[in-house]
């Protein structure tokens, strides 16, 4: 199984040090820098490159809050599946967010968008305080329902950005 906080040897913890992570990815990325295999094997080279593949998809992992939940609730529940959360009142919010993005966008209405934003961002940072929570509590079957509201709210996020630059083109 792929354990990208092994690969960057650093805790499987939902809080990580950014700049510590960007540090370890720039000396990984560094040591399997292509020109310090030119004169190697033809398969020294691809491994490699292999190498070098596994740590941007281990860095494109350990910065997005929501891949990098997922990833350790994945190494205490292999099994656990990727569904949309069946909470009724989140179901409720959804429909009701998009009804007014919907709405923002058909009007051209830039001020309701802004406070839709807003409302967005609180909320996202709600579920991802709530979700570091459950992590470090290791309750991994709520830490999943709250990574899938969060992956809604990633998708909800690039449609009001959509929408706004839309909107900033008029």
């Amino acid at each position: 199984m792929f354990n990208p906080f092994q690969l960057f040897d650093v805790p499987v913890q939902f809080e990580q040090d950014e700049k510590a992570l960007k540090a370890r990815y720039l000396a990984l990325q560094k040591q399997l820098h292509p020109d310090n295999f030119a004169h190697k094997s033809e398969q020294e080279q691809r491994l490699a490159m292999q190498r070098a593949t596994q740590i941007n998809d281990a860095w494109q992992t350990l910065c997005d809050p929501v891949l990098r939940a997922q990833a350790i609730i994945d190494l205490h529940l292999p099994n656990a599946q990727q569904e949309t959360a069946h909470d009724l009142d989140f179901l409720m919010q959804q429909m009701a967010w998009r009804e007014r993005l919907q709405d923002i966008e058909q009007q051209g209405d830039i001020d309701n968008l802004d406070q839709l934003q807003n409302e967005v961002t609180l909320a996202k940072a709600d579920l991802n305080t709530e979700l570091s929570a459950q992590l470090t509590a290791q309750h991994w079957v709520m830490a999943q329902n709250l990574c899938d509201r969060l992956r809604f709210m990633q998708k909800l996020q690039q449609e009001l950005d959509r929408v706004e630059n839309a909107l900033d083109d008029f």
